[in-house]
């Protein structure tokens, strides 16, 4: 086998395995199929290999679940240590805003939301920590991968099936790559309507060292997030997510 193909099998094998990680139940062959788009029988050999090595077990037929030994492995305290660190800056940013303040990591196309802390107001959006959205439709997804390149973007986009969640969500690659641009230029990103009908949502990345790890966003209903209120949101945000930032690398 290539070198080329040695990578190209073993970058496949680590998505494989992060989204088995991050997953609280069993998943089935198919489910984890469509969340990387791979080819089935690619995907089926990674698991067959990792079932041998321990590190996933068959539940039953097409049905899989990670083992404490992978668990161990993948995990090693990461997600803790981040929501350790993350925790008083968002609750900040919950307390001067009012807003849902949402937590969020890229595991294979989708984001897996790690700490919500929902709006005080009866009008907000409610999301599950663990819970998945796409990252093309949301400001957490967007924000995240703001530092890929465009060869880096365009391989991830291949593999992510473009679905509209609302009558706004963008679908269209071309108008996605220019959202992916303005995001780079801007250093964070701001969605409306797209992954939610009546909800806008801020978005920045969250840096450890110059790599970003995870990102953090604001979800408010766009009948709050009038321009004036847009400006200061972004601010609030875009500095939490910096004070998340310096203190992971002052820990480090």
């Amino acid at each position: 086998m290539s070198t080329t193909s040695e990578a190209t099998s073993l970058g496949k094998a680590f998505h494989v395995l992060e989204v088995m990680a991050t997953s609280s139940d069993t998943l089935t062959l198919l489910e984890i199929v469509q969340e990387l788009g791979f080819h089935k029988p690619t995907v089926h050999r990674i698991l067959s290999e990792l079932v041998e090595l321990g590190y996933v077990n068959r539940v039953e037929k097409g049905i899989y679940q990670i083992t404490p030994k992978l668990r161990r492995l993948a995990l090693g305290g990461l997600y803790e240590r981040l929501i350790e660190i993350a925790d008083p800056c968002l609750r900040a940013l919950h307390d001067e805003t009012s807003e849902t303040v949402n937590l969020g990591v890229l595991r294979g196309t989708n984001i897996r939301y790690l700490r919500v802390l929902e709006s005080t107001h009866p009008l907000r959006r409610i999301v599950e920590p663990n819970s998945n959205d796409p990252f093309y439709s949301t400001s957490l997804g967007r924000a995240i991968t703001l530092q890929l390149s465009d060869d880096e973007w365009d391989a991830l986009i291949e593999r992510t099936r473009l679905i509209a969640r609302t009558r706004e969500t963008v679908i269209d690659t071309t108008q996605l790559r220019k959202i992916h641009r303005r995001a780079q230029q801007d250093g964070y990103s701001v969605e409306q309507d797209q992954n939610d009908v009546g909800v806008t949502c801020i978005g920045a990345p969250i840096y450890e060292e110059q790599e970003i790890i995870a990102a953090i966003s604001l979800s408010v209903p766009t009948a709050r997030a009038d321009a004036k209120a847009l400006q200061r949101f972004i601010k609030a945000v875009v500095r939490t997510a910096r004070q998340i930032s310096k203190q992971i690398q002052h820990r480090a």
